[in-house]
């Protein structure tokens, strides 16, 4: 009871200080390289891509692995209106220690499929927040033996509300893993069950080309007679090239599962259709 209590009171104080960091800190239009999720879907027609390289301390606990490198590969299309479907795969790297007997390895992790359906839009002058749900599905395509995959099936809804203000963009997220676990390689928690999840994030635009936000998020877990949890702090940014590229950085530091220490650095791109479904019109024909 003593280590619940200290994980909630914990839990409190730092969604508190995501808050406040955002009214020191306009608005952000992709979460990456946040764990919590925006609201908003990629537009009709459209690919969005996202690469992040995420590096990972973990904690003593996790002996003997002692470092994780995932290279995690995004790809969303929005299939309708308000709907996208997508597909990420991660390419994982675990470094252990020597003479323990469990070599490093690097290979293929869980495959996850997901739709997101962006139900309620924000409106500029109305005080309701925008509302997005998420349904995923992860499988066991990594190696369990390798520590690349969980070996399970893991089944995640996810809900999203997102408010724009004048000083910063909010993002919070409350979700159930049905089945399964979070585990990405050796990240996250392994006890598989119901587990809930729960982020705050807020971003704010400091210049025209470059945003920051604070970014909480947790997991925890009572199933199977042991309880498990997870809790992480991020902060970080994107810095804009182009209307349609940005390059995501943060730093993370997590308690209880969460890795002790990370660096993620990764690009973000979404396709114009215009200039990908049509063909140029030759020169001698543009008068036409």
């Amino acid at each position: 009871m003593k280590s619940h209590r200290t994980f909630s009171t914990l839990f409190k104080r730092l969604a508190l200080t995501a808050v406040l960091a955002a009214f020191g800190a306009a608005s952000s239009l992709a979460q990456q390289p946040f764990a919590t999720d925006d609201a908003e879907v990629t537009e009709r027609g459209h690919l969005h891509f996202e690469y992040a390289n995420e590096f990972y301390v973990l904690q003593k606990s996790a002996y003997p692995n002692l470092r994780q490198d995932t290279n995690n590969f995004v790809i969303q299309y929005g299939l309708f209106d308000g709907v996208e479907v997508n597909m990420d795969f991660p390419l994982i790297a675990i470094g252990n220690a020597r003479g323990s007997g469990t070599p490093s390895v690097f290979g293929l992790g869980d495959l996850d499929f997901a739709v997101k359906w962006n139900l309620v839009k924000e409106e500029p002058d109305s005080a309701r927040p925008a509302f997005t749900v998420t349904a995923a599905a992860e499988f066991p395509t990594g190696s369990e033996k390798k520590q690349l995959g969980s070996g399970l099936t893991d089944y995640v809804l996810n809900t999203i509300f997102q408010k724009t203000f004048s000083w910063a963009q909010l993002h919070g997220n409350l979700g159930i893993q049905f089945a399964g676990n979070t585990e990405t390689g050796v990240v996250g928690i392994h006890t598989p069950g119901r587990i809930l999840i729960g982020g705050l994030s807020a971003a704010r635009d400091v210049s025209k080309r470059l945003r920051l936000g604070l970014d909480i998020n947790g997991a925890e877990i009572h199933d199977g007679g042991r309880v498990e949890r997870s809790l992480q702090l991020t902060a970080g940014g994107n810095y804009v090239f182009t209307r349609n590229e940005t390059l995501d950085f943060a730093v993370t530091t997590g308690w209880f599962d969460a890795p002790r220490f990370g660096l993620i650095l990764g690009v973000s791109i979404t396709s114009l259709p215009a200039l990908i479904l049509e063909r140029p019109v030759p020169p001698e024909r543009r008068n036409d």
